[in-house]
């Protein structure tokens, strides 16, 4: 299993960093993403994995995750992308079985190689990158309550971390002094992030969010300001469900995104 990696971010006032996760080959809602962070002073751009999974343009959404982001993680998609040859058809859950087939077909070997190299979690002081929770990261755990967050903070050693894996924009807050933890729902506006606490950001999903907003989520934060904005991003949801349909996957995968669950 690929280790951990440690970097220093160069400092740079009054710019972000955009941070997205979960695009499950849904090129039409990763495109328009791409197309929001242009329009922000973003000195780089870091994903938190399953690039592929669900959706019909696994090869496509892989090539503009390596062109356009600095640093990536590996999710739990790629991570079956990369066990498929070694586990039965019929073990595979039929929302993800096809579309894995559809990634293996499309994601090409020096693409396949890439994908192989990502590391399960990357620290850049003061930020760590997780698909899931840091608690047994290789299991990806996910993180939706209390005793979860209390276990992902008690892994996480940096001021702030990001993840995505349940599709859902939250901020999990914990207080070092009592170690108690809260989660706050992100809105549209700005938010500053108490010094004196730790967090860990969910930035939602670009291809498959969960919360009832069919809107692409993402988010871009200043470490030097502590300022966290959660983006949502309309994208063309009839386009990409044709798409989905002519690769023949599960009516599911696609009705889901019209209905954000």
């Amino acid at each position: 299993m690929p280790n951990t990696k440690s970097a220093k971010i160069a400092t740079n006032p009054n710019n972000f960093f955009a941070i997205f996760s979960d695009i499950h080959a849904n090129i039409d809602a990763l495109e328009a993403v791409l197309k929001d962070i242009g329009t922000f002073p973003v000195r780089g751009i870091l994903c938190l994995g399953d690039i592929v999974g669900y959706g019909s343009e696994p090869g496509a959404c892989v090539n503009r995750v390596m062109e356009t982001c600095s640093v990536s993680v590996l999710g739990n998609h790629e991570a079956m992308l990369l066990l498929a040859d070694k586990i039965l058809p019929e073990d595979w859950d039929i929302s993800f079985r096809k579309a894995l087939q559809v990634a293996k077909e499309q994601v090409g070997d020096h693409e396949m190689a890439w994908v192989k190299s990502l590391p399960i979690t990357v620290d850049l002081d003061p930020i760590t990158l997780s698909h899931a929770s840091l608690y047994e990261p290789t299991h990806f755990n996910y993180l939706d309550h209390i005793t979860e967050a209390e276990a992902h903070f008690q892994a996480q050693t940096t001021y702030i971390g990001f993840n995505g894996h349940t599709h859902v924009p939250s901020i999990w807050e914990e207080n070092p002094r009592t170690f108690g933890c809260r989660c706050l729902t992100p809105g549209d506006k700005p938010v500053k992030l108490d010094a004196s606490k730790r967090y860990c950001v969910n930035v939602g999903s670009v291809g498959q969010p969960r919360d009832g907003d069919v809107r692409a989520s993402y988010a871009l934060y200043d470490y030097e300001k502590n300022l966290l904005l959660m983006r949502r991003v309309q994208y063309d949801v009839a386009k990409a469900q044709a798409r989905f349909r002519k690769a023949c996957l599960p009516d599911h995968n696609s009705k889901r995104l019209k209905k954000g669950e």
